[in-house]
């Protein structure tokens, strides 16, 4: 590394999205079906950790939600492991979070 680079260390937690990151995590993860659920996994496209993220068919609350939002899309974070500076306690990823509709078979 030369002197004129910049250091690089772990990216800090930082909740932010980008439409590129819907184009990548849609063109690189893998995708589980189950009876009530969908399994997605593949790398962060902020922060290119492995991440797995579950996807449900429906939550069940006390009160319903006002607005139903479209069944086919579903906001998706990344959920990894690795370090990232400033994320909050207990939770997991790097803040990433983006956009996916979601086409499974029925």
């Amino acid at each position: 590394m030369r002197d004129d680079e910049p250091a690089t260390g772990p990216l800090p937690y930082v909740e932010v999205t980008d439409e590129a990151y819907a184009a990548r995590a849609a063109a690189g993860f893998a995708v589980r079906e189950f009876e009530f659920a969908v399994l997605l996994s593949g790398r962060c496209p902020r922060c290119d950790h492995p991440t797995t993220s579950t996807v449900v068919d429906e939550l069940y609350r006390r009160e319903a939600s006002a607005a139903a939002p479209d069944p086919g899309y579903r906001t998706v974070l990344c959920e990894c492991e690795a370090d990232h500076p400033s994320r909050p306690a207990g939770l997991r990823g790097c803040g990433a979070y983006w956009t996916l509709r979601l086409e499974v078979e029925a």
